[in-house]
């Protein structure tokens, strides 16, 4: 989570999640919210944290695990989809001890 932003991402070819997967109750994909795709990123804007709880729930279901990675390099790779960056900033993240979706930032209620 990046300024109530929350990034969820794939890498190494992988295909990215069916958004249907997510009820419509957490209004994170409709058309009510603020959101944006590519083929390796999505982007919710303005996340709630009680939206963000249950989307963590979901996503580690599908095989997700969550990494800090900076709002620059997530950024990047959605508009250009080279992962060399990300992959960097997530292997010190490791190296770091950080638990391995990317939440940054502050929260919202």
């Amino acid at each position: 989570m990046d300024d109530g932003n929350l990034y969820i991402f794939t890498t190494m070819g992988d295909a990215m999640l069916n958004l249907n997967a997510f009820p419509e109750e957490l209004n994170l994909f409709e058309a009510e919210s603020s959101w944006r795709i590519s083929p390796w990123v999505a982007v919710v804007e303005d996340v709630l944290n009680r939206q963000l709880e249950k989307a963590q729930i979901i996503l580690q279901l599908h095989g997700y695990g969550r990494v800090d990675a900076q709002k620059e390099a997530l950024e990047a790779y959605f508009l250009e989809g080279d992962e060399r960056r990300l992959m960097q900033v997530i292997t010190l993240a490791e190296a770091e001890f950080v638990e391995v979706v990317s939440i940054e930032g502050s929260e919202k209620d």
